[in-house]
């Protein structure tokens, strides 16, 4: 299975495996473990790869909500206190 393939499939069934997780890392996370647990073929270099893959299709399906602007790399909490 290519790797396009691959993304998609992750997050086509990202409500099912994300129910739990609450932000970015988490759900980070949670990629990473399924992606190690449904395809071992997967070299481990590509893993960034298709965490972005991932990670990229859900924050233009607006997975985790309109709350947030700016890097979608990067943990709402790394962001600066504009305070």
């Amino acid at each position: 299975m290519e790797l396009p393939a691959i993304i998609d499939d992750i997050a086509n069934r990202a409500d099912d495996f994300l129910v739990e997780k609450s932000d970015r890392k988490e759900a980070r996370s949670a990629v990473a473990a399924l992606l190690a647990n449904d395809y071992p073929q997967v070299s481990v270099k590509d893993y960034p790869h298709v965490i972005k893959g991932v990670m990229a299709i859900l924050e233009e399906e607006d997975f985790f909500g309109t709350e947030f602007a700016g890097d979608s790399w990067k943990d709402s909490d790394d962001e600066p206190d504009a305070s």
